[in-house]
């Protein structure tokens, strides 16, 4: 998938969410990244093994204590990663949606087994 198509299933994801969570997202930028940073992958390594096709970096709203954090939290999807991973088409843009929901489950303060049990 090229970049504008992949950039296309991230931004439809995030407009079929209900609005009482779109009108919540505050100082928070989306990033594609083909595959993990340097930088992204030393966050992680104190994670163990890992395939990571998102991250969120940021503190969650659940513990924010200032309405206004300084820097803006992050939710990186990696394409190359999902492309992967993906059968075809129609299961990338199952996949992205799926990751893209995982990631802003964090945002919202939602840890791992709770978006597991979500499926996400």
């Amino acid at each position: 998938m090229n970049i504008e198509d992949f950039e296309n299933e991230i931004i439809e994801v995030l407009k079929n969410l209900p609005e009482k969570f779109r009108s919540k997202f505050e100082n928070i930028t989306f990033i594609i990244e083909e595959n993990l940073t340097k930088h992204d992958r030393k966050d992680l390594e104190n994670s163990g093994p890992v395939y990571t096709l998102g991250l969120y970096q940021g503190l969650p709203m659940t513990m924010r204590f200032s309405k206004h954090p300084i820097f803006p939290d992050r939710i990186t999807i990696f394409k190359k990663p999902l492309e992967s991973i993906s059968r075809d088409e129609e299961d990338l843009k199952k996949n992205i949606k799926r990751v893209v929901l995982h990631e802003v489950g964090h945002y919202f303060g939602l840890g791992e087994k709770r978006l597991r049990e979500l499926g996400y």
